[in-house]
């Protein structure tokens, strides 16, 4: 005869369900700061220069064209700020040249739209970025549940 028996310490269970579901909220605002510090990353990043050309004179070669590129300050990537909000992150970036906002126009605004024809297809959009980091949350949230009910003993 083969027999198994099992026995369940609610004690212990009880004890971990409720561990568990006190570290629930960290874990929720863990992986959203996470993935508000990759959006972050991802927007400071920027794409390769642009190269402006200017028309040269020669006496001999004639007209010629050469490449030079633009100066860039860094100020728009700088800009960048996560705050804390009641449940959650916002994230922002108050870049501004002569008292004007201008990340609108390089990276586009909270709805995908505003982004200048000149920077279209070479700065990625903020609302892009955004819904595509945003879609690895709940994954991410699973498993660190998974480790903390293991670690638990759940």
């Amino acid at each position: 005869m083969i027999r198994l028996s099992v026995r369940v310490n609610g004690d212990l269970v009880r004890q971990g369900l409720e561990n568990l579901a006190a570290e629930l909220p960290q874990i929720g605002r863990r992986r959203m700061r996470t993935i508000m510090e990759r959006i972050k990353r991802r927007m400071q990043a920027y794409p390769p220069e642009r190269m402006k050309s200017v028309r040269l004179s020669h006496p001999i070669l004639g007209h010629t064209i050469r490449a030079m590129g633009y100066k860039r300050t860094g100020r728009l990537g700088r800009s960048w700020r996560i705050s804390e909000i009641n449940r959650g992150y916002v994230i922002e970036n108050t870049a501004s040249f002569r008292g004007h906002a201008y990340a609108g126009y390089v990276v586009g605004d909270a709805y995908g739209t505003n982004q200048a024809w000149m920077h279209a297809g070479r700065w990625e959009k903020f609302r892009d970025v955004t819904e595509e980091e945003l879609k690895a949350l709940p994954i991410e949230v699973e498993q660190e549940i998974i480790m903390v009910a293991r670690r638990e003993g759940l």
